[in-house]
């Protein structure tokens, strides 16, 4: 007769249910273990580019053996678009939807400065802690091919048109200027992941860290300042 285990008899667990046991926790631990890639993956497809990335520096980084990598993903190119919607499903989840609340039709102007103002400090500090989405973008941008159009197609696209969506309704409750939407949007994109992308930059030359808390609340209120003389 199999005797099970003391510490399992006493969680109340049958001998037939240990090899399941057994099953989910291998099943968890690999997620985890290729969780650990993508994450890998996004820093080093960020800061060296796709042609700069292989799988052998991926798996150095994520503490795997290549042969793991290898197995989980077939080529770089499909370990390129797995990374890409890992980041942007992680950043998404971060991000207030509020465009799909549709209860904001009657809230007060106050309260939609105050969303408009939360959008900002979310988008600066998720970017700050996960910098990996828009490195990505501009190294794509930045040499325009096949891997931009799924970009563009599969997430950018997208963006723009949520982003859009969330500059008129701003401008419809009275606390975005009326002027072109997609204009407007690259401003205020501008103003916030400009800080991000030079925050090495201004900590050396002004002796700060902008991704302080202090630093990005008066960035955030000039931006809102700006936009109200506007």
């Amino acid at each position: 007769m199999v005797k099970i285990p003391g510490f399992f008899k006493g969680l109340g667990v049958k001998i037939g249910e240990l090899p399941l046991m057994a099953s989910k926790n291998s099943m968890a631990k690999a997620n985890e273990r290729r969780e650990a890639v993508l994450k890998a993956a996004a820093h080093l497809f960020g800061q060296l580019g796709f042609d700069g990335t292989s799988f052998s520096i991926v798996a150095e980084q994520a503490g795997e053996k290549k042969s793991f990598v290898q197995y989980h993903f077939e080529n770089k190119d499909v370990l390129w678009r797995e990374t890409v919607s890992y980041v942007w499903l992680q950043r998404n989840n971060a991000l207030p939807r509020y465009i799909e609340d549709i209860s904001l039709q009657r809230h007060s102007p106050a309260d939609n400065k105050t969303m408009i103002r939360e959008l900002c400090r979310n988008i600066l500090q998720f970017t700050f802690a996960h910098p990996e989405w828009v490195k990505i973008m501009f190294q794509e941008a930045s040499a325009p091919g096949p891997r931009l159009d799924w970009l563009v197609k599969e997430f950018i696209g997208t963006d723009f048109i949520e982003g859009r969506a969330m500059i008129e309704l701003g401008q419809h409750h009275g606390v975005l200027p009326k002027v072109h939407a997609m204009d407007l949007l690259h401003i205020l994109s501008g103003a916030l992941l400009y800080l991000v992308s030079v925050a090495p930059v201004t900590e050396r030359v002004l002796g700060v860290s902008p991704d302080s808390p202090e630093y990005m609340e008066r960035h955030i209120d000039t931006l809102m300042t700006l936009l109200q003389q506007a």
